[in-house]
C-alpha cells in the first residue's frame, strides 16, 4: 500500500511505499478528496515518477507547471513508445518531454513556433527513429486536439537519441553538423537550394549522409575513374571545384581523407541538381528559395 506524504494539486501527489520509497503520481484526480497520511487510491494513478539527484527539485516544477492534458498526453506517448516500439521512457526524459510538448503549444498560441533548423538532418540521420516521432505526434493530436508541426517530430526524435534510448547522439551532431556545412558550400558556390523538397536534392542529401558515416566508421569509397569523368570534370569545372571545397571540408573534419573517386559522386550529384534546377527555370515552376536557415549558436 503506498501512503500520501503531499499533495500538490488535484492530480499530482506524492506518496511512500512499504518500503519507504519516494514517488510523484499523476493522474485525474488522484489528489482530490484526500489528504496527507491516507492510502492512494490507485484507481486513479495514470503514471508514476521515480525521481533522484539533483534534477528531482526542477523535475517537480515542471511537473506543476505542465498542465494536466499534456501529462495525461504524454502518459499516452510513453505508453505507446513502451507497446509499439519496446521503448522505455525514464521518468526524467518523460518530465522533459512533457515540457517540451508544453512549451511547444505555448509558444503556437503565443505566434511564435520555433523553427527546427536540423529537421532534414535529423530525418536523414535517423529515419525510423523520426517515424517513431511521426507517431508520437499521432497520439499528441488524438488527446490533445492540437496538430504539431513536423519540426516538432523532429525535436522529439532528438529527445529520444540525446536520451539514449535510440541511435548515437554523437553520430546525430557530427552528421547533422557536417550536413549543414555541405549544404552552405552547394548554396555559396553554386546558389543551388538543397532542402530535400526536390528528387535531386533529396537524393544528394541522401549520398552526402552516407559520405559522412564511411568516413565517421573510417571507411573510404574506392572506385574507377576513366578518361568519362576526366572529359565530365573539364566540362563541369565550375560543379567539380564545389565538389573540392566539400572533399576539403571533409578531409579537415575526418582523419579518413575523401578520395578523387568520391569526389566524382559528388560532382554527378551536383550536375544533377543544377539540370533540374535549369529544368525547373525553364518550365517556370521555380519556387522561391527557402529562406537560409539561421546562424548555429556559438
Amino acid at each position: 500500500m503506498r501512503t500520501i506524504t503531499k499533495i500538490f494539486n488535484n492530480n499530482i501527489v506524492n506518496a511512500v511505499d512499504a518500503d519507504g520509497e519516494d514517488v510523484i503520481l499523476v493522474g485525474a484526480g488522484v489528489g482530490y478528496l484526500t489528504s496527507k497520511g491516507k492510502p492512494v487510491d490507485e484507481s486513479r494513478v495514470e503514471r508514476e515518477f521515480h525521481l533522484t539527484g539533483v534534477g528531482r527539485s526542477g523535475a517537480f516544477r515542471v511537473l506543476l507547471e505542465v498542465p494536466y492534458p499534456v501529462l495525461h498526453a504524454t502518459t499516452r506517448v510513453s505508453e505507446m513508445l513502451s507497446k509499439t516500439y519496446g521503448i522505455e521512457l525514464p521518468s526524467p526524459v518523460e518530465v522533459g518531454l512533457a515540457d517540451h510538448i508544453a512549451q511547444s503549444i505555448r509558444r503556437i498560441d503565443d505566434g511564435i513556433p520555433l523553427y527546427n533548423s536540423m529537421l532534414w538532418e535529423t530525418k536523414m540521420t535517423y529515419p525510423n527513429e523520426f517515424a517513431i516521432a511521426l507517431h508520437a505526434l499521432d497520439v499528441i493530436h488524438a488527446e490533445l486536439g492540437r496538430k504539431l508541426p513536423l519540426d516538432e517530430a523532429g525535436f522529439i526524435t532528438l529527445h529520444l537519441v540525446n536520451a539514449g534510448l535510440v541511435g548515437d547522439p554523437g553520430r546525430a551532431m557530427t552528421l547533422g553538423t557536417t550536413i549543414r556545412a555541405l549544404i552552405d558550400i552547394v548554396r555559396e558556390d553554386l546558389g543551388i537550394e538543397v532542402d530535400g523538397s526536390t528528387t535531386a536534392s533529396a537524393r544528394f542529401l541522401t549520398h552526402i549522409k552516407f559520405v559522412v558515416q564511411r568516413l565517421t566508421r573510417h571507411r573510404v569509397h574506392h572506385g574507377a575513374a576513366d578518361e568519362y569523368y576526366a572529359a565530365l570534370i573539364a566540362d563541369n569545372a565550375d560543379l567539380y571545384a564545389c565538389a573540392e571545397r566539400m572533399g576539403a571540408y571533409l578531409d579537415s573534419t575526418f582523419e579518413a581523407g575523401v578520395t578523387d573517386e568520391e569526389k566524382i559522386y559528388l560532382l554527378l550529384h551536383l550536375i544533377t541538381l543544377r539540370d533540374e534546377q535549369r529544368r525547373d527555370a525553364e518550365a517556370g515552376t521555380t519556387a522561391p528559395a527557402p529562406a537560409p536557415a539561421p546562424a548555429p549558436e556559438k
